[in-house]
Formats: C-alpha cells, sequence, structure tokens
C-alpha cells in the first residue's frame, strides 16, 4: 500500500533512493519484501511519519497498514499525536530547524502551539512550505496541487468505453487546489487525465467507470473505499484550513 503512493513522487526523482523501476517492479509482481521495506525505509520524510504514527499508536510494524492509511489518506490514528510530540519531531527527525529559515521554522511552530493539526501527508505538503526531499525549492500551487495525495471519480470515454489514451491514461472528474488571496481552497470538479504507467509499466490492472481512485503527481495509486473517499476529503479539508487559519 504505502509504494502505490511513493512510486510517483520516487519516479520524478522528489523523493527516496533512485531505486524506482525497483518499487514499481514490486507493484507490478504484487511482492512485499524486505527489499521494498528497505528502500521506502530510505525516504527522508515519509519513513519517518510512519515511524511516529506507529510509536504513539502503540503498533510495532511502521508498514501496518492502519499506519500507512493514516499518513497517505488519514485516519483516527492521527488524532492521539500532540503538539509537543509533532514539534519535536519536525526538529529532531525531520530536522526542519536546519532545512528552513529560521524565521520559517519559529512560525510553523508558533503556528502548531496555537492551533489545531492532524498531521497527515497533506498537512506537510501545504503547511511546512518547504519541500523535504531531493528538491530544496519552496511550494508553489501546482507542486502543492501534484504532491498532495488527490482523489477522483474515473469517467466514460467519448466511445463510453473506459479506453486508455496515450501509453495509458484514465479520464477522472476531481478537484484542483486553488489559492486566492492567499487562501487555499477545492475548485469544483473537473475533466482529467492521469497516467496508469510508468514508462509502458504499469501495476493497476483495471478500472471501471465510477470507481473512485487516488493519485500523486499525475498517476493513479490505488482504488478507494467510500470510507477512504470521506477520510481523505476530510483530513485534506482539515489541511487547507490549518494553512488558512
Amino acid at each position: 500500500m504505502c509504494a502505490k503512493y511513493a512510486a510517483s513522487p520516487n519516479f520524478f526523482g522528489y523523493c527516496g533512493p533512485a531505486k524506482s523501476s525497483n518499487i514499481i517492479d514490486h507493484l507490478r509482481s504484487d511482492i512485499a519484501d524486505q527489499e521494498l521495506k528497505y528502500i521506502i525505509s530510505e525516504f527522508e520524510t515519509l519513513y519517518p511519519y510512519l515511524q511516529l504514527i506507529a510509536r504513539i499508536n502503540g503498533i510495532d510494524d511502521p508498514f501496518d497498514n492502519r499506519v500507512v492509511e493514516a499518513y497517505w489518506i488519514g485516519n483516527s490514528l492521527l488524532n492521539k499525536i500532540k503538539k509537543n510530540e509533532y514539534l519535536n519531531f519536525l526538529q529532531e527527525r525531520l530536522f526542519l530547524d536546519k532545512k528552513l529559515p529560521k524565521v520559517s521554522f519559529q512560525k510553523i511552530k508558533h503556528k502548531i502551539a496555537l492551533t489545531p493539526f492532524l498531521p497527515h501527508h497533506s498537512f506537510h505538503v501545504f503547511n511546512i512550505f518547504r519541500r523535504t526531499g531531493h528538491d530544496p525549492n519552496f511550494q508553489t500551487i501546482e507542486t502543492m496541487d501534484e504532491c498532495r495525495i488527490n482523489y477522483g471519480q474515473i469517467q466514460k470515454s467519448k466511445n463510453d468505453k473506459l479506453k486508455f489514451k496515450g501509453l495509458n491514461k484514465f479520464i477522472v472528474k476531481a478537484r484542483r487546489l486553488m489559492i486566492t488571496e492567499n487562501k487555499l481552497y477545492l475548485s469544483e470538479p473537473s475533466i482529467r487525465e492521469i497516467n496508469g504507467d510508468y514508462k509502458g509499466k504499469k501495476f493497476i490492472r483495471e478500472l471501471k467507470e465510477g470507481e473512485w481512485v487516488s493519485f500523486h503527481w499525475g498517476h493513479i495509486c490505488d482504488v478507494l473505499t467510500e470510507r477512504q473517499v470521506n477520510n481523505l476529503e476530510f483530513y485534506t479539508q482539515k489541511a487547507i484550513k490549518f494553512y488558512n487559519s
């Protein structure tokens, strides 16, 4: 599950080790082994978050599905993470006090201390302001929208069939992240084309009209249940509210 969401930023070289083909090959073969765990453990932001969520909830395995879901999609495990624990995590595990300008880091600490938060993937994307992978640039609204876990519903093609376009593209109806007067919000749903493979390599076997899917950096990650769609909407909106506060 974790590899499905980590594959696309690793494919583009934004996060994790230079082993994107290994991750995708594992997904194509449906193999979750020690090699895959080792590769994902090299993601300098993702893996520490999994460890944090697992430790605070008394779960031994950072790759437990509940932990992975909490980080990428959102669930109740996030509720147990306290402000002081999270602030220590940002400084002692992610070293943001060294990666960010001092004034920026102090502002983040001050806001977290005063404002309710839930440390979901989108929360980090929207509110840390600076990428913590291999690209040290500040986020833009475009990169924030690509980096968050988006979700949409599979649509029919013009021929009323789910046909691939180009290499392997699916048509989805989804919302975009927008900003007006420095306030984030989600747009009305619109039609988008999302990749279903990585240079000819694919692990998504089949998708049906009406199914909800998640996608990351323009690539489909997984099919979502109704509960997961609702959770992803809820935790994304919580992250937006924190940004706007």
